[in-house]
């Protein structure tokens, strides 16, 4: 073999190898949890409860120092972790790891939200959940994962402090039922920043429901839930009673605009869909706020927190005035031709708690959901295009 050769040959090997070690490193990591062990507070017990995918049981810890311990029998790089938090206390803890000489030191810490993606900077073969919070911490569900890239199912949530749309539901459900395939078409295919404010978020069960559902969608912002009761009013002045006073109930909705500073907002119907008081009430509230959230004078405390901001457009769900009718049956790159009906059937499907009281997703039923109408504008009329952001600037990929 000539010394020309014998070049080639190592630099197609070393070529191989590179090759190789990348692809390696683009495998996407793999679920161990099947082979790992637990110890609650340094006992055996039962905790069949992190994996029986049920959002309605949870592991419970001690106050403050309560620990679980994780033996994973091969390397772990990343935990999965969602809580369960009905009562919308401070939550907070720690995910430790062993040190070089044996004490345990923390590699992550979680409780802020529902739903926490852990990856280790190193893999380990044991770790612990330390409770770090005064309340006592509740574990719904838990997954242990190999080296690798994050699976696509895995949540990893933002906040937006600046939005282009903003989507304003009562319930956990409502954005889809109502609103159809905005969310894919929105926030999945067009990449816009899509901030989910719910009104009424209900218990664990159907808000980690919710977050599996818009994360399907493509939506990435951590939804604003604004914790209102979930109780049904007998008219608009007795919803806005039950729910503790018009004035607070603007002054919530106007704190969410001001955080997220939508350009557009979507909302419920003025007969709130099926007759619905607290859909109702969402509208109602979402049309006195577009009026005052950008005046500083009005609900001062969150105007002196995020500055004062003005919404240019105001959708409501079969608003008959300047309709607007949007194309969900569109095909959407994103998701592989899928249309935003499509999309939004998938997603719905993981309100299991709601698909077992028999509520069906409807493409297009009594209300349309794909039928909107302009209720506020600063930017001028629409022209029928059907594009929501018709007359935004958005920062759009």
């Amino acid at each position: 073999m000539t010394h020309r050769r014998i070049l080639m040959t190592t630099a197609a090997a070393v070529l191989l190898l590179l090759l190789s070690v990348c692809c390696a490193a683009a495998e996407t990591a793999e679920e161990i949890t099947a082979g790992c062990s637990f110890t609650n507070n340094g006992k055996t017990k039962d905790c069949s409860t992190l994996t029986d995918g049920d959002y309605s049981t949870y592991l419970p810890f001690k106050e403050k120092k309560g620990e679980l311990l994780i033996k994973t029998g091969e390397p772990a790089a990343g935990l999965y972790v969602k809580l369960y938090n009905n009562d919308n206390k401070p939550l907070s803890y720690e995910v430790q790891v062993p040190g070089e000489n044996g004490e345990w030191v923390t590699a992550a810490q979680g409780g802020a939200l529902l739903v926490h993606w852990h990856a280790l900077e190193n893999p380990v073969t044991e770790m612990k959940i330390v409770c770090t919070s005064k309340e006592r911490l509740r574990i719904a569900e838990l997954k242990v994962y190999g080296p690798g890239d994050k699976p696509a199912e895995v949540q990893v949530w933002t906040e937006l402090e600046k939005c282009d749309l903003m989507l304003l539901s009562t319930h956990p459900d409502d954005e889809l039922l109502w609103f159809g395939g905005l969310l894919p078409t929105y926030a999945g295919d067009r990449g816009l920043r899509v901030q989910l404010t719910v009104m009424v978020p209900t218990g664990t069960l159907r808000r980690l429901e919710l977050l599996d559902a818009i994360w399907h969608c493509g939506v990435t912002a951590y939804p604003d839930f604004l914790f209102f009761v979930d109780n049904r009013g007998k008219s608009v002045a007795n919803q806005y009673e039950r729910w503790r006073g018009k004035s607070r109930v603007i002054g919530r909705v106007v704190e969410s605009i001001r955080h997220h500073q939508p350009e557009v907002i979507v909302t419920h119907g003025e007969k709130g869909e099926y007759g619905h008081m607290a859909h109702r009430t969402t509208a109602d509230a979402a049309k006195n706020a577009v009026k005052v959230c950008g005046n500083a004078a009005k609900y001062k405390e969150s105007a002196k927190k995020y500055g004062a901001w003005q919404v240019k457009k105001l959708y409501l769900h079969e608003y008959a005035k300047n309709p607007v009718i949007c194309d969900w049956d569109a095909p959407l790159k994103a998701f592989g031709g899928k249309t935003g009906f499509d999309v939004a059937e998938e997603a719905f499907r993981f309100h299991a708690s709601q698909v077992k009281r028999d509520w069906e997703f409807s493409r297009r039923g009594e209300h349309d959901n794909a039928a909107f109408g302009l209720y506020y504008s600063e930017v001028g009329t629409d022209t029928g295009t059907g594009d929501l952001m018709e007359h935004i600037e958005t920062a759009e990929p």
